[in-house]
């Protein structure tokens, strides 16, 4: 926002105190009319706030929608549909989800790492990556954790259906804007980039450290130890053996922890949490079916680390492919790595020295149970019935997506991949 139409600075709300999403979004709507009041230049103008219906889906975090119109004394009109985003102000979540660490990661996306590849970009005389959501503003306090963000949903974009997977299209397209994000960290590393060499130092730790000790890491092994029961319950025996045999160790967070601890030479800070509605796609007009998309664009970078690039891929194919395009597996690899080779090259690296297709190969191997033992669990919220979570709670409304054919022939399938897939 420019030319004295930006209203949303300031959000005053002392953590000390438990708000209501009601008494949150009150205060946010003092605040940015005061500010309003500061423009000289404004005569009038008109501000909505209204909430989301997903909140189950915001783990550690609400969203709230502004919709801000404008029109200064000459008549000229602006509108701007935001997204809120703030971390939950209840204490008693605060107390059991590491809120701030997740907000602090994704401000730095927004706030430094863009930029940063965005001033590379404009200094290599190539186009400025778009896949992501344009920011206008972060705050990170002792009191607060906020972005604001532009509302892709009105401008066309729409997020897929999570109980279905996504069809070839739809994952060649996030593979695009993956290979153009993994080559920018790959080329400023390897140009020795000063800025981004000090950013990437606040992705080193393991964003699933302090998630993986409360109730989502239970949720977690409760998702493992289901592939294990449908396995076993469905006759499965020698799948169940391989599995356990190429992952080396059955308690899923000890081999997250142990994936994520590993030290890796070659590695780029990831978009971190690649399930179904962490993406929104733009489709043509008439794609009634919403079958060929023509633009997505990344969401919530609040898992991000610095990691090898299999962390993306895994997570990404065995979360939101099916059988049918896992067949594709080697077609979509290519498909990754034709791009991230342009994209290198483009940023004036050479792909073969900072990430040669044969260390792809070698980390697929390496990396790959990464999105295996994480798919499980993803596919609970695939096919969970959110209307239940009032009756059952949160928990048992996943557990209970366990029981459906959909998730058994889900998670069958990852682990089929995973067992036989050598790249």
């Amino acid at each position: 926002m420019s030319d004295g139409y930006c209203f949303v600075y300031r959000l005053d709300m002392a953590a000390a105190n438990d708000f209501t999403t009601e008494e949150l979004l009150n205060d946010l709507y003092k605040c940015v009319s005061a500010e309003a009041l500061k423009k000289e230049n404004i005569e009038k103008y008109d501000l909505k706030i209204y909430g989301t219906e997903d909140k189950i889906e915001q783990y550690g975090s609400d969203i709230a929608f502004i919709d801000i119109s404008a029109e200064n004394f000459d008549s000229d009109k602006r509108i701007y549909n935001l997204v809120l985003k703030y971390g939950h102000t209840q204490k008693n979540i605060r107390n059991r989800i590491p809120i701030r660490d997740g907000f602090k990661r994704e401000i730095e996306i927004y706030s430094k790492l863009i930029p940063c590849y965005q001033r590379f970009q404009q200094d290599k005389g190539v186009s400025i990556f778009s896949s992501t959501p344009k920011c206008f503003l972060t705050k990170f306090s002792e009191s607060d954790e906020i972005i604001v963000l532009e509302n892709l949903k009105r401008m066309g974009y729409d997020v897929h259906t999570r109980e279905k997977p996504m069809n070839i299209n739809h994952i060649k397209l996030i593979l695009e804007a993956y290979a153009e994000w993994h080559a920018l960290s790959l080329a400023l590393e390897d140009q020795k980039d000063e800025e981004y060499l000090e950013i990437k130092l606040h992705f080193t730790e393991n964003p699933w450290k302090t998630y993986l000790d409360n109730q989502l890491g239970e949720m977690i092994d409760v998702g493992q130890n289901s592939l294990y029961a449908i396995l076993e319950e469905n006759g499965h025996m020698d799948l169940l053996r391989k599995y356990k045999n190429k992952l080396g160790n059955e308690n899923a967070r000890t081999i997250l922890t142990d994936l994520m601890e590993a030290k890796e030479n070659v590695s780029v800070v990831l978009h971190g949490d690649c399930w179904n509605n962490n993406f929104l796609f733009n489709y043509e007009d008439d794609d009634l079916k919403k079958k060929n998309c023509k633009k997505v664009a990344l969401l919530d970078f609040q898992m991000s680390s610095l990691r090898s690039p299999v962390f993306d891929l895994s997570h990404l194919l065995y979360s939101v492919a099916s059988h049918k395009e896992l067949r594709h597996f080697r077609e979509l690899i290519d498909h990754y790595y034709f791009y991230l080779c342009s994209h290198i090259k483009q940023l004036g690296s050479n792909p073969e020295k900072v990430f040669p297709f044969r260390t792809l190969k070698l980390h697929w191997r390496k990396y790959s149970a990464y999105g295996a033992v994480l798919s499980p669990f993803i596919a609970m919220y695939c096919y969970m019935d959110k209307e239940n979570t009032a009756d059952f709670g949160v928990c048992q409304t996943l557990k209970n997506a366990t029981t459906k054919q959909k998730y058994m022939k889900k998670v069958i399938d990852v682990a089929s991949h995973f067992v036989e897939c050598e790249l």
